[in-house]
């Protein structure tokens, strides 16, 4: 008899005809595994599940060692309202091969339905969901499944898991299986850099401890204190130095590892920085991306700012003078100068989209708190008709408003690229305009709005040099001094401060690769160089949670 033949009749829609073929063919050859297989399959088709599960039964007795076999096996003996048998061939396939995806995925399902049909223990189901992201992460229905059991049962796999914790404080499964809940409950699950969404830090912290719990009572668990909550918590101001270090001692074994492991190296650097020492963290961040080739740096992740920070007396001193640096850059004109004064002078610059965004609002702020004060406009390669606009804004507002304008060449920049260079370049402008006008500069961000008339600031900037925002929750290097407002004095030394910081930025515009935060990470560098070398230099440091005079927009 040809099976081929029968195949194609059951491939072609004629049931009837391929169920007699397969059945008069095993009467034949009793335990042909692909015709019992296809007849199993023909079965299900035609909903005698039992049936089915009944002839599979030899496929995987005849394969014992096939994990494959017994994860449809469970697919069947689960059709045939046989939860408990279906249970035991999901967990021989899994005991076969640990991260078989179908195996997890049947004995997941079955765990979350509730009897008759399944055997009702959510968390247990939650786990293996998750086991199967961990190997698989783009296996959709995992995901949907895990999602939709989370919103179904979320009391009660919270419930089972602190049962499990409280019967056992050393329970691995029932720690892990908590923070996992308490992270979900806490949205930190959905929340990236830059996105605004309320979440609940207290039950993320609590995730955490919990996993620090598996990794003290199992520290070889893999992922058992997952640096990407680490790394999260620490960016969102809410990891204290203590569990800081928690996180620098697993990243630490997961260096040894995995050499490579850009989130663990990002991890250690933090602690360091944390500790005060500035300049160890930036040596062996160097040094963790000697490791990779030019094209991997490209994709690290966090290793991409660090890539940006240089704290080390060798990179200053190596710094070319800031003259020729500005000679390599394109040429900053002068438009609209502003006439003589000794007051502060307000600046803001970007890109056109930028200013047509955003300059109405902040401008119309500074009119309304600061009128009569003198505002200076950066903009990159602006159009006529944007110049023109300017020109309305100068009879709008009850300012006096100058202009400059540069005319980079963007050819081949991608959008990364240009983004940046309108957030960093400005700081090299600002050192252009402070040495021309030798007046104070109070730099603002264009999408920020004022609340006071900026100018009064000077009676608390009397007797410093720069004014800064400092944000004392120490998120890291490129998150401790928020540009969104910096006041240069007009002295001796923010001169210098700000030249050393346009310097900076314009090494890394012409010879590296910026990358978003170099502005920010720039000056917190600069600070501490200057820190070591010019104590003299005196620094008003604003609370950037608590400052009153300015609102921002978007993640500082």
């Amino acid at each position: 008899m040809d099976l081929g033949q029968i195949i194609r009749s059951h491939q072609q829609g004629d049931l009837t005809q391929a169920e007699a073929g397969y059945r008069a063919f095993l009467t034949a050859m009793p335990g042909h595994l692909q015709a019992l297989q296809m007849l199993s399959l023909l079965l299900m088709q035609t909903r005698r599940p039992a049936e089915a599960a009944d002839h599979f039964r030899q496929v995987a007795a005849a394969q014992p060692d096939s994990p494959d076999q017994w994860a449809n096996y469970a697919s069947l003996l689960r059709g045939a309202g046989r939860p408990e048998d279906a249970e035991y061939a999901c967990r021989r396939a899994l005991a076969l091969a640990p991260a078989h995806v179908a195996g997890a995925y049947n004995l997941a399902n079955l765990l979350a339905a509730p009897p008759p049909g399944g055997t009702g223990s959510p968390l247990e189901s939650a786990g293996w969901y998750q086991r199967i992201l961990a190997v698989a992460p783009d296996h959709k229905q995992a995901r949907n499944n895990l999602e939709v059991l989370r919103r179904k049962e979320a009391g009660r796999l919270e419930v089972a898991a602190r049962r499990v914790v409280a019967l056992d404080p050393q329970s691995v499964r029932g720690h892990d299986a908590l923070a996992r809940l308490l992270q979900y409950r806490s949205g930190l699950l959905d929340w990236t850099p830059g996105k605004a969404m309320t979440l609940d830090l207290g039950l993320a912290v609590k995730a955490f401890d919990h996993l620090h719990r598996v990794q003290t009572v199992h520290p070889d668990e893999p992922g058992s204190l997952r640096l990407w909550l680490a790394l999260d918590l620490f960016q969102l101001g809410a990891l204290d130095d203590r569990r800081l270090s928690w996180a620098a001692r697993a990243a630490w074994r997961r260096l040894r590892g995995d050499p490579t492991d850009a989130l663990a190296a990002s991890i250690v650097g933090y602690h360091v920085y944390r500790r005060g020492r500035l300049t160890l963290a930036s040596k062996l961040q160097m040094r963790f991306a000697a490791r990779f080739t030019d094209a991997e740096l490209d994709g690290a992740g966090e290793l991409g700012s660090w890539s940006m920070l240089r704290a080390d007396d060798a990179f200053f001193e190596r710094l070319p003078p800031l003259d020729s640096i500005i000679a390599r850059l394109p040429d900053m004109t002068i438009v609209v100068d502003l006439p003589e004064g000794s007051g502060p002078v307000i600046m803001v610059s970007g890109d056109e989209t930028y200013v047509r965004r955003f300059g109405p609002d902040l401008f119309r702020s500074i009119g309304e708190r600061s009128p009569g004060a003198s505002v200076v406009l950066n903009v990159v390669s602006p159009t006529p008709s944007l110049l023109g606009m300017l020109g309305e804004w100068r009879r709008l507002y009850p300012l006096s408003i100058g202009l400059s304008t540069e005319q980079p060449d963007f050819t081949a920049w991608s959008h990364a690229q240009r983004v940046t260079y309108y957030a960093c370049a400005r700081f090299i402008r600002a050192q252009q305009w402070h040495r021309h006008l030798c007046r104070p500069l109070i730099l603002v961000d264009l999408d920020a709005t004022t609340r006071s008339d900026l100018r009064t600031l000077a009676r608390d900037m009397t007797g410093f040099d720069l004014g800064i925002l400092y944000d004392r929750r120490r998120r890291g290097p490129f998150r401790e001094v928020p540009v969104g407002f910096v006041y240069y004095n007009d002295t001796p030394l923010a001169g210098q401060y700000l030249a050393t910081v346009a310097a900076y930025i314009g090494h890394f515009l012409l010879e590296g690769r910026p990358q978003w935060m170099l502005d920010q990470t720039a000056h917190l560098a600069v600070l501490d160089w200057l820190g070591r070398h010019r104590p003299d230099l005196r620094i008003h440091r604003y609370d950037f949670q608590n400052f009153p005079h300015c609102a921002f927009i978007g993640e500082k």
